[in-house]
């Protein structure tokens, strides 16, 4: 299956707006996306942080670890010029 090619802050965006769909992570504020360099690796990016404001910062991770994953499955991370 071909990756859908994005950019960092699509990737963020994306993830910011799905995280805020979870329970006590409505407030979520960022996101912060990283390239990941290791090349056997499927997945091109990786959460580094995450600011979860007045929302529940567990309740955040939690989701994250759920969200990620599928999302690195369908995304690439792709540098556009």
């Amino acid at each position: 299956m071909n990756k859908l090619p994005l950019t960092k802050e699509e990737i963020e965006r994306l993830l910011i707006v799905h995280l805020q769909t979870f329970p006590d992570c409505e407030g979520a504020l960022e996101i912060v996306v990283i390239p990941i360099e290791d090349c056997s690796s499927a997945a091109t990016w990786t959460v580094q942080k995450f600011n979860f404001g007045k929302s529940d910062g567990d309740a955040c991770d939690r989701a994250l670890q759920h969200i990620v994953p599928g999302f690195q499955r369908v995304y690439d991370l792709v540098c556009k010029h």
